[in-house]
């Protein structure tokens, strides 16, 4: 019999509790929940608990707890300060952080602050976990761009099931400018958690990766709430947008065929906005749009929609116009400077093939790889230089006949895309970013300066179920 160690032991049997309903009940839970009948709530920004000269420290607890997801009913959730989603901290550029994280979970857990640049001790590595009953303090020096950031679970073999039961919150590192100003900015700066879960005809969450395909959900939650609803003004609003799902992607669009106005992706603003009439967003992925609701007449519904197909598709939430507004805000033309990474500059170019092999399992499953490994948290897969420019070539390649998209997602640094199939890069590609979608049979260049911090850090596949099985690959920067 294989050797099965505590953590995988206790994630299969959590998944078995969750997962423990028929598919009748399962579309019955799903048909049940309303659609635009909750109010859009807003996750609270935590505030810290001291502050020095250089820094501000934070103390969060990750325990258990019942929420109402789900009106009328209690889920039980996990999550950072007992909430669905967590905390939203938000820091400031050049000011130290420091967040205290207490596990009182049943199972260990590790913490990633996504697209933070973050030294290697505290950047989350799969295998660095917090026991039951422990605690470990993270550093963030907050050194990169001002940018919509998030921390979430990152266990080895467990983060889908963490992240799935509400281990997720936004991290938002901003900082002061003319532009910011001049963009809606309080009340008016909104950010939108989205994920898509399933729930059991008693409403608890239900984790089925599909033998590792990943989990895909039948109701849309933002910020914790099914299809909520938004009153806003008429006036411009600024909105960061996370797609926190485990495996969905999105192709987000206003019913009203309104152009969305993209003004950031991963790592901050673009160099100017771009106008699209839809963009997609896999997970992972950030990005912040600007929509002026003065165009519509008070008493106006626009549904903000997904049109992915092949990911989630149909209604996201809605926003109901209900008030006049007078406000003072525009769209720069020009958001930010932005250094152009040239080819010539790369002292290597490395390859990263992410395919698949199938299991043998009654029925069978499939296990995720990069270049024909799987995930060994001892080898080293690459060796980057502090201070080096390189070219990555990101190519998704199938198994059988078969392919499935691949957010692909590097730690410590952010990266510009260089070509995609070797054309050139989408509109909303051309900023700094560290999360860039490789769908069915793409090839997609990035181009990278090694800066931050040497140590121990991550390529993975942003599918949280291919990289717990086993998508990822270790990178050493030296």
């Amino acid at each position: 019999m294989a050797q099965v160690d505590r953590r995988q032991f206790l994630g299969r049997g959590a998944a078995a509790l969750l997962s423990f309903t028929s598919p009748l009940d399962r579309d019955a839970a799903a048909h049940s929940v309303p659609e635009f009948r909750v109010p859009l709530p807003i996750p609270r920004v935590l505030q810290p608990e001291r502050s020095d000269s250089s820094a501000d420290y934070y103390r969060i607890v990750q325990r258990e707890a019942f929420t109402e997801i789900l009106p009328g009913i209690r889920t039980r959730i996990w999550g950072y300060n007992g909430s669905f989603p967590g905390p939203t901290i938000e820091a400031r550029r050049g000011r130290t952080t420091v967040v205290t994280q207490t596990n009182q979970l049943g199972v260990p857990t590790v913490v990633h602050l996504h697209g933070g640049v973050t030294r290697s001790e505290f950047d989350g590595f799969p295998t660095d976990t917090v026991a039951p009953g422990d605690s470990r303090a993270h550093q963030y020096d907050n050194s990169g761009r001002a940018a919509t950031l998030w921390y979430h679970d990152h266990s080895w073999r467990s983060s889908g099931l963490n992240q799935y039961m509400g281990l997720a919150g936004f991290y938002l590192l901003k900082e002061d400018s003319d532009i910011e100003e001049r963009l809606p900015h309080g009340q008016y700066d909104v950010p939108l958690m989205i994920q898509d879960r399933t729930f059991t005809s008693d409403g608890q969450l239900e984790y089925d990766h599909q033998r590792h395909h990943g989990v895909t959900g039948r109701v849309v939650l933002v910020n914790g709430a099914p299809w909520p609803v938004m009153e806003v003004a008429a006036r411009r609003y600024r909105f960061r947008i996370l797609n926190a799902s485990n495996s969905n992607a999105l192709r987000l669009a206003l019913s009203s065929h309104q152009p969305l106005v993209l003004i950031a992706t991963d790592q901050g603003f673009l160099p100017k906005p771009v106008v699209v009439s839809t963009v997609g967003l896999v997970p992972g992925e950030r990005i912040e749009l600007v929509v002026d609701f003065s165009v519509y007449p008070i008493g106006s519904q626009i549904v903000l929609q997904s049109r992915r197909a092949g990911g989630l598709a149909g209604p996201v939430m809605r926003f109901d116009v209900v008030r006049a507004a007078r406000g003072d805000t525009s769209v720069p033309d020009r958001l930010t400077e932005f250094e152009p990474l040239r080819r010539s500059l790369a002292t290597r170019t490395r390859t990263f093939v992410f395919s698949a092999k199938p299991t043998v399992a009654a029925p069978p499953g499939v296990r995720w790889d990069i270049n024909g490994q799987f995930f060994d948290p001892l080898r080293v897969d690459a060796d980057p230089r502090l201070g080096d420019i390189e070219v990555w070539r990101f190519i998704n390649r199938g198994f059988l006949g078969q392919t499935m998209l691949h957010p692909v997602h590097t730690h410590l640094v952010s990266f510009q895309v260089l070509t995609r199939n070797g054309r050139e890069p989408l509109r909303q590609e051309r900023g700094w970013k560290d999360t860039v979608a490789i769908d069915d049979g793409e090839e997609v260049e990035v181009i990278m300066r090694w800066s931050g911090y040497r140590g121990r850090y991550l390529l993975h596949c942003h599918n949280v179920e291919h990289e717990d099985h086993s998508m990822m690959a270790r990178v050493d920067v030296v």
